[in-house]
């Protein structure tokens, strides 16, 4: 029988050895405030609620009453299935058309209103928090 030589008893040694280092099992207790999840909670809630209040809306117009109007009831006549505003920002006038939640569904649809309104732009808009 021949004898071991020195490199396979080496590798059959360190096989064994690494087979008892790969079994060992681990346990971890982790501790944490009870305020971490009522912090984690309420950053839930806040950000749910900005998500909410972030829509995207067409403004066709910005500027004095008159062209505001004019630009108002032209777009109810040709768009009347999209919802319009007139609201009114210190100096000026502005008209807002629709209320998209999703933005590819705002570009799509600006698209096609630029070709009567070349001056429209998609607008990202909040509504007011107040808690």
């Amino acid at each position: 029988m021949k004898a071991i030589d020195c490199k396979t008893l080496y590798l059959l040694t360190l096989s064994i050895y690494s087979t008892f280092l790969f079994s060992q099992e681990y346990k971890v207790l982790v501790k944490q405030d009870a305020k971490l999840d009522t912090l984690l909670n309420l950053k839930i809630s806040l950000d749910r609620a900005r998500y909410e209040s972030e829509y995207f809306t067409l403004q066709l117009y910005y500027g004095n009453l008159d062209v505001a109007n004019e630009t108002l009831e032209s777009f109810q006549e040709s768009f009347p299935h999209i919802a319009v505003n007139l609201s009114f920002e210190t100096p000026n006038y502005k008209v807002q058309a629709g209320r998209f939640k999703d933005k590819i569904e705002g570009l799509k649809t600006l698209d096609t209103v630029k070709k009567t309104f070349p001056a429209a732009f998609l607008l990202t808009r909040r509504d007011l928090i107040l808690e």
